[in-house]
């Protein structure tokens, strides 16, 4: 009698855990539903973006870089003058670490730290030693030691990984900060200065921090 009755409770406690078991979708087939769906790819999101007048541009987190909007000079670097109206990828590349957008030119730097310009070049804001707009990126020299851009109006500051301050294009208004209001048509060091931190190019004019938090401006 005490073994039927065991064998009987064995067999209820064995048709529950089987009822559980079915119930909770075996285990294997729920983890491997959840599986998929923890492998699935991050969506990429919009990282850093720059407008100015014209133009707008933006990278995304995957490194790619993207423009709409005025394109009259190639300013937005996908090869051709024809406006955007909405987000187009420029070229293929996924190394874009920043940007910045002038009035109708834009720089950028790659993570290698290498600089990049396209858009007008009327008045040397590309720094490419010429006077010619650039319809898609164009390398600005071969250093790869670049950290900061601003495009402003007509010019372009930029700085180094050492602390160097650079600034080449329009210079009516000595916006360039070398002393003189002579346009440069690539990037020259401005004075000699090791701690320059930030800086901003305005239309005709120029701002800059150093590392002791002090403020200077010149144009």
């Amino acid at each position: 009698m005490k073994t039927t009755k065991s064998i009987f409770t064995s067999l209820i406690v064995l048709a529950i855990f089987t009822l559980l078991i079915s119930c909770s979708g075996g285990g294997g087939g729920d983890s491997g539903g959840g599986g998929g769906g923890s492998s699935s790819s991050p969506e990429v999101e919009w990282l850093i973006t720059s407008a100015e007048a014209y133009h707008t541009l933006a990278l995304k987190t995957d490194g790619t870089l993207w423009a709409w909007g005025y394109n009259f000079y190639g300013q937005l670097g996908d090869g051709t003058t024809t406006d955007r109206h909405s987000p187009v990828q420029i070229g293929f590349d996924a190394d874009w670490a920043n940007i910045s957008a002038g009035v109708n030119h834009t720089v950028a730097l790659k993570t290698d730290g290498t600089l990049w310009a396209w858009g007008y070049n009327g008045d040397d804001q590309l720094g490419d030693g010429t006077t010619t707009d650039r319809h898609s990126p164009v390398q600005i020299g071969f250093d790869a030691d670049w950290e900061n851009i601003s495009a402003g109006g007509w010019h372009t500051v930029a700085l180094k990984t050492d602390g160097t301050l650079w600034a080449w294009g329009y210079n009516w208004y000595g916006e360039l900060g070398d002393g003189t209001t002579t346009d440069r048509h690539s990037p020259v060091q401005i004075g000699f200065d090791t701690d320059w931190v930030d800086i901003y190019a305005g239309g005709m004019h120029t701002l800059a921090l150093k590392t002791d938090g002090t403020l200077w401006a010149w144009g």
